[in-house]
């Protein structure tokens, strides 16, 4: 049944309201992270020093928790770098679901990537590469996709249907923006399309999409850890390092990092050419987030250089 109301919206005082309840200690400042389009994250810093990370969701996107709380209890015993769990409670105690989890050391790895050498950006590259490599172990999952939990039932029965699915939301986004030429995705489709052999050929591995340059915390040049799991995907790890690569170009960056990742993957022709396929994906797809709030303040806004660098990138792919 529902009521009509909106959802309520984590805040700040929610966060220190959490962490003095569970840790009976008094909270000194808990900031909201900018980043995140799904929960609320704050960084809490306690009266007796402690600094730990409060993570609250909205109470309709539930569903979201449950996938952070399955995928931590099944990575972080795989060796995969994830903050300790302190705390977890379903919005049952504290009207919101809420994760406590300790404060990784360092920054996102957007933040400090101009101030990394090469050989740092190198080294940095095998840790995730080896990572994925532990991930890829976890049992195969019934269908592709991104999956809350093994048996998620949003997967879809193909890996092109993913890509597709993606393709269709970009379109509507930038449909309703009305910023952007829509017709951006036609010529990504078409290379979908023409690429289609080797797509479904695609088996449901498990990998972590989402650890680009946010998500990987650094600290000092080295891999401090990896945060905000909700879910993992199935399908084909080369995902990643695209959509890391659009993410860097965005900012302005060097691809040197995305590069010695791919080296150390060893990728056929068929393999680079899907690459250069989810690099396309991805442009139209971060374009498609300008004008749009999602839990931001505002909107995300339509910087004219970071529009131009994606436009740059999306044409300098080959077309079919």
């Amino acid at each position: 049944m529902t009521t009509g109301q909106p959802a309520p919206i984590p805040s700040e005082p929610d966060a220190a309201r959490v962490v003095e309840a569970v840790l009976g200690v008094g909270v000194t400042e808990a900031r909201r992270f900018p980043a995140g389009l799904a929960h609320y994250v704050f960084d809490v810093r306690t009266e007796d020093g402690r600094v730990l990370v409060a993570r609250l969701t909205r109470p309709d996107l539930r569903r979201r928790y449950d996938g952070s709380l399955y995928w931590h209890r099944r990575l972080r015993p795989l060796g995969v770098p994830l903050p300790e769990l302190l705390f977890a409670d379903d919005g049952a105690r504290f009207g919101f679901p809420v994760l406590l989890l300790e404060r990784l050391p360092g920054s996102d790895l957007g933040e400090v990537y101009g101030g990394l050498s090469d050989e740092q950006k190198r080294a940095l590259a095998a840790r995730i590469v080896g990572i994925q490599a532990a991930v890829a172990t976890l049992p195969r999952a019934r269908g592709f996709g991104y999956a809350l939990a093994h048996d998620d039932p949003s997967l879809h029965p193909s890996w092109p249907d993913v890509l597709g699915a993606e393709l269709a939301r970009s379109r509507r986004r930038l449909t309703a923006a009305g910023l952007l030429d829509p017709s951006l995705v036609d010529g990504v489709e078409a290379l979908v399309a023409a690429h289609d052999g080797y797509l479904a050929r695609v088996e449901p591995t498990a990998f972590l999409d989402d650890l680009t340059t946010k998500n990987v915390i650094v600290a000092d040049g080295r891999l401090s850890g990896i945060v905000d799991v909700d879910v993992v995907c199935f399908g084909d790890a080369l995902l990643t390092p695209a959509l890391t690569r659009v993410a860097l170009a965005s900012l302005g960056r060097d691809a040197a990092y995305v590069e010695h990742w791919l080296g150390l993957l060893s990728l056929t022709p068929d393999r680079r050419r899907a690459f250069e396929i989810y690099v396309a994906l991805f442009c139209v797809g971060l374009l498609s987030e300008i004008g749009h709030r999602f839990n931001r303040a505002e909107p995300v806004a339509a910087d004219e250089a970071r529009v131009g660098r994606l436009l740059d990138l999306l044409r300098r792919i080959e077309p079919v």
